[in-house]
């Protein structure tokens, strides 16, 4: 159970590698396959969630020797949404015109990211953390350049060689946690929480730290973010936004947040004022932007902020608060960057300046912006509300008031920003010069993944009980407690 979504993705990228002349049969594959991949991680969901944690050890060989899995709750959750995240690219990328991108493996890199993705929150072993990693930063530095233009190979550069310094980063401190610990599987590291005696071990803890905040794009490393994410596909953007920064934050969640009680005050004050600086630069570099994947991308770096600030509160409530965040910016900044793509298929550019008129031209599209950038901006009673309505709680339990008012000016900044899209591309005028082209009736299952992710945001708004007491499980088990 825990190797097929796994599975399935590895066998769609091979398909799709095969078929790479009959484009017709790749964006087949890739719809039903990321459905099916959706259908089992739901299926893990539900046994995890009723049978607890499952583990798989390859060959037989048992920890600290061989290669393992283990999916509890929080691995599940976010295996889940990831798949979710994964057939709704999928639609988008058949519905969109990027056929150059098509024509150059983008199908085939697409499964392989996701393999990279759904590896990494599956993986029971450090180092093969650091694999799946390895496998997503390819796959995805590929997929940065498909479109073959120069400014996209310029940002792919950026984007490369900052993870591959992540990656050297990475290395480093899994020697040191293996010379301190003499393991590298995450449930023997987690049972060591209690103390950091090794200087060896503390030290890894504190360089793994330091690689998971390059990869979560938390300042001042975010820079990658608005240099790749406007010049790439916007389907695979969408993608890209939703999971792959998300990957570092778990890393935080694996490995140092068992260890948060035992870190120097000094680390943990560092990282909040890393988190509330992502918040800030992040909301004023998206207010600066003219183009609609700017705006968004500078937006992924300042909600992330937000997740790791919960993070650092060192509490449970602290934890539960990142993990229903991190879960709400995988669903909405997905659904915000898929509606851009929706915009740029119908209009032919991204470019605030370029579009106008689509609230009376697309009426839909303009109802599917308005959800989620409502519950970005956290109005409620949409799922962003309640993601922030619980940090804040959080920050106010840990006495954090300056923290609490940056973090409701920020808000409003994220609302500002919003509404200059919503403004410039949906109210105004269109610009005289520009005509669009209504969707194709084969195009118009773009929609299909912009209601779906609208209804996960409305559902769990309304319906947020269930949710919190999830979050709230999850962070138990990330902190070796039994109960918050």
């Amino acid at each position: 159970m825990i190797a097929i979504p796994l599975a399935i993705c590895f066998l769609l990228g091979v398909l799709s590698f095969c078929l790479q002349k009959t484009l017709p049969w790749q964006r087949g594959l890739a719809v039903v396959g990321s459905l099916l991949v959706l259908v089992a991680s739901l299926w893990q969901l539900d046994t995890v969630y009723a049978q607890g944690a499952q583990s798989l050890a390859f060959g037989n060989w048992q920890p600290p020797f061989g290669i393992s899995f283990h999916v509890d709750l929080l691995s599940s959750v976010l295996i889940a949404v990831s798949s979710l995240v994964y057939f709704c690219g999928a639609v988008a990328s058949v519905t969109a015109k990027i056929i150059k991108a098509e024509l150059r493996g983008y199908y085939p890199l697409f499964h392989f990211l996701m393999l990279g993705i759904l590896g990494a929150f599956s993986t029971g072993d450090l180092f093969n953390l650091y694999v799946w990693f390895e496998v997503l930063l390819l796959s995805s530095f590929f997929l940065v350049t498909a479109h073959g233009k120069q400014r996209a190979f310029a940002g792919g550069f950026k984007y490369a060689l900052i993870n591959i310094l992540a990656s050297l980063i990475f290395l480093t401190g899994v020697s040191l946690i293996y010379s301190g610990s003499g393991t590298l599987n995450l449930l023997q590291l987690k049972s060591l929480a209690g103390s950091l005696e090794s200087s060896a071990l503390f030290l890894g803890v504190s360089i793994l730290t330091i690689a998971f905040l390059i990869k979560a794009a938390i300042f001042p490393f975010y820079f990658w973010l608005p240099a790749s994410y406007p010049l790439t596909t916007t389907p695979v953007v969408a993608v890209f936004s939703g999971l792959l920064t998300k990957v570092g934050i778990y890393g935080l969640l694996r490995i140092l947040a068992p260890f948060n009680e035992t870190m120097p005050q000094s680390f943990i004050i560092a990282l909040q004022i890393l988190a509330l600086a992502s918040m800030i630069f992040g909301v004023f570099g998206a207010l600066s932007q003219e183009n609609m994947k700017g705006i968004l991308a500078y937006h992924s770096a300042s909600q992330l902020g937000y997740i790791l600030l919960a993070f650092t509160l060192n509490t449970k409530l602290g934890i539960a608060a990142c993990v229903f965040y991190m879960v709400h910016h995988m669903v909405v900044k997905t659904n915000l960057f898929l509606v851009v793509s929706a915009i740029e298929t119908q209009e032919g550019s991204t470019l605030i300046a370029k579009v106008g008129g689509l609230l009376q031209k697309s009426p839909m599209l303009a109802v599917m912006f308005a959800i989620p950038a409502l519950s970005l901006a956290g109005i409620p009673p949409l799922m962003g509300f309640w993601a922030k309505v619980f940090t804040i709680q959080g920050l106010f339990q840990n006495g954090k008031t300056i923290a609490v008012l940056i973090s409701l000016a920020v808000s409003l900044l994220t609302l500002m920003s919003m509404l200059k899209i919503w403004v410039g591309v949906f109210w105004k005028p269109a610009p005289s010069e520009v005509s669009s082209q209504p969707l194709a009736r084969s195009r118009k299952w773009i929609y299909l993944p912009l209601i779906l992710l609208a209804a996960v945001s409305i559902f769990v708004g309304a319906f947020s009980q269930p949710g919190i007491e999830i979050a709230k499980q999850l962070a138990a088990d990330v902190m070796n407690e039994d109960s918050i």
